[in-house]
């Protein structure tokens, strides 16, 4: 392996390198990066695989370590760039060896750009203070900014080499308007469809809009607006680049860029004020094209922009629109087909089979999800990182299948090996501990998270949701209450989880039924209401749904809706989703309208006002 090693360009080394990684061969990965670990590509290659890390176990140590690597990386793309005696050295022509160099540079920009990119990804998934926000916003404007022109640049030479627009793309725009900003106005309507690689021929890319000029774009390398048309030419003539070179740059571009218009489509309210004020937003269409072209490219960020498309499949979609079956579908069946084009080349990834576990889930096949996700955990035995991953859904599985047992030695076994909030998983394995009858546990587990919240110096949403649900696990006499009770509990989760909708109809009826004998005695009022009404919904009986709604809000309105305020503002939120359904659009949405306004500081209000915003541009 070695000598044919030696041959290889260091960006076919890095994506060796990914590939061996995710068919679960971290040492042999490791090994052929160190035989070049000077590389620009084998640290971006390292980059991808921390930063992955990261979103599979959210641990602080995990993200403060991708963190740091990207930050590194970045100032080090930027310092090697040099803008300013770069342009000098083009323009006076004082240094020819630059043209060698010039490949490089473009693919310096990309990697900026992504840095930052990815950076802003893990501080928007710690779920900060609003203050994070702001720094969110601004990496995220010097990435767009970073891509916008880079992007431009690779177009001018895909152009010049070629004399045609990358395959897809669109030719309505002249060279002259790749000093121009992207288009990146939302669509009313943009749930992503079903998007697929035999689709991708006949899907426009990336169109271009005359909107702004770019005078501000001090991070770029190159910018032409200061620049006259006889020195564009010049630098254009003088900048050659292989053709095989810049047919992976574009799609090297494209993965950064996709991954960017997907963002920034599904950020919260609070966070889309600012991205408008700074000038951008997101196409989710546009975002999906973008990866789709860099799936099918050589670049070593192919495989990644995969895992992205079934990221947003599998977990992004249905989160988006819960409801609405025909979209959900539509992205399983392109997840199926991205992983099955994908078997030749990853025949036993454990992440590919992780998605495979995903997709039957969604169709409420749990035991084919647990089949898939316990064989992942077995093929990747030296990947902690997936193992977690894995494990934690197999856990859900169990909650699903109302599998009480499974799901606490699961979670009990998680509070053991993962460092991230170690509360949720105390809580998650207590309350399935009650509803299996197991009082013992209660108490123990009450004790136990009742000193971890009190000791825990730094809050994250996820620990202020059990710390408001502490003194709900045992009575005022300090014993344990009957499973029904627990179980109440179960399905709060189930259903705040979302994860309710991958339930049997069995299991739905049995959920229902409780709700019903145990509304005098459920754990936050209103409760059993918003948990049969979201059961019903997912059974297709709106009419009854909607009268669940309306009754949970009646309890809770207006003497009791003080302490846990997200029972309201969910049911309001179904109560919208279930009115528009029936064709009751603008009552609809003054409900949906009214839960994203009314309602402040209660539990997962990120993840409703994403819902909300969802519902409110399907229904325009």
């Amino acid at each position: 392996m070695a000598s044919g090693t030696l041959k290889l360009a260091d960006w076919s080394v890095a994506k060796k390198g990914l590939t061996l990684f995710l068919n679960n061969k971290p040492e042999e990965s490791n090994i052929l990066f160190a035989s070049r670990s000077d590389s620009f590509h084998i640290k971006t290659a390292q980059c991808y695989i921390s930063f992955m890390n990261a979103l599979m176990t959210f641990e602080d140590n995990q993200l403060q370590q991708a963190t740091k690597l990207l930050k590194d990386t970045g100032r080090d793309c930027e310092n090697d760039i040099n803008w300013l005696k770069c342009m000098t050295n083009k323009l006076l022509g004082s240094d020819p060896t630059i043209n060698d160099d010039y490949g490089m540079k473009l693919e310096r920009q990309i990697v900026a750009a992504d840095t930052q990119l990815c950076a802003a990804i893990l501080v928007l998934v710690q779920q900060g203070e609003i203050s994070s926000y702001v720094r969110i916003g601004w990496m995220m404007r010097k990435a767009w900014r970073i891509y916008q022109q880079t992007y431009c640049q690779i177009l001018h030479l895909y152009r010049r080499t070629f004399g045609i627009n990358p395959s897809g793309f669109n030719g309505k725009y002249t060279i002259n308007e790749c000093n121009l900003n992207w288009s990146t106005n939302s669509s009313s309507n943009d749930t992503g469809g079903s998007l697929t690689p035999a689709a991708i021929s006949s899907t426009p890319k990336l169109p271009l809009s005359s909107t702004s000029t770019l005078k501000n774009s001090l991070s770029m390398i190159f910018s032409f607006s200061n620049i006259s048309t006889a020195d564009q030419q010049n630098i254009k003539e003088f900048n050659f680049v292989e053709p095989a070179q810049v047919i992976r740059l574009m799609s090297a571009v494209s993965f950064g860029y996709g991954i960017f218009q997907l963002c920034t489509s599904l950020v919260p309210p609070s966070l889309l004020k600012l991205i408008h004020f700074l000038g951008f937003e997101g196409n989710r269409r546009i975002g999906l094209t973008a990866l789709m072209y860099a799936r099918l490219g050589e670049d070593m960020r192919a495989p990644l922009a995969t895992l992205a498309l079934l990221c947003y499949h599998t977990i992004i979609r249905p989160f988006c629109s819960p409801h609405d079956c025909r979209n959900i579908k539509a992205g399983i069946n392109a997840a199926k087909q991205l992983i099955s084009e994908c078997q030749e080349e990853y025949p036993n990834s454990s992440l590919f089979l992780f998605f495979t576990g995903q997709t039957e889930k969604l169709q409420s096949n749990i035991d084919a999800a647990l089949e898939a996700h316990d064989k992942a955990m077995k093929v990747s035995s030296s990947q902690r990182e997936i193992q977690l991953l894995c494990l934690h859904e197999i856990a859900w599985c169990h909650v699903i299948k109302l599998n009480y047992a499974g799901a606490h030695n699961a979670f009990e076994r998680l509070q053991n090996e993962s460092r991230w909030c170690k509360s949720l998983h105390v809580y998650l394995s207590a309350v399935c501990a009650g509803a299996n009858g197991n009082y013992d546990d209660i108490l123990k587990i009450h004790s136990k998270i009742q000193a971890m919240i009190n000791t825990t110096k730094s809050m994250t949403q996820l620990d202020i949701f059990v710390s408001r649900r502490v003194s709900k696990l045992i009575n005022h006499n300090g014993n344990a209450y009957p499973p029904a009770y627990y179980r109440m509990l179960v399905y709060e989760l189930l259903y705040l989880w979302h994860t309710m909708t991958s339930c049997s109809v069995e299991s739905l009826c049995n959920i229902i039924s409780e709700c019903t004998n145990n509304r005098d005695d459920e754990p936050m009022v209103g409760l059993s209401y918003l948990i049969a009404g979201a059961a019903y919904l997912y059974l297709n009986k709106n009419s009854t749904a909607i009268k669940c709604f309306r009754s949970c809000l009646k309890y809770r309105i207006p003497t009791n809706d003080i302490e846990d305020q997200h029972i309201s503002s969910f049911a309001l939120y179904e109560l919208g989703v279930g009115l528009c359904n029936s064709n009751r659009v603008e009552e609809g949405k003054i409900a949906l309208i009214k839960a994203q306004s009314q309602y402040t500081n209660y539990d997962f209000e990120s993840r409703l006002s994403i819902r909300i915003q969802s519902a409110l541009k399907s229904y325009l």
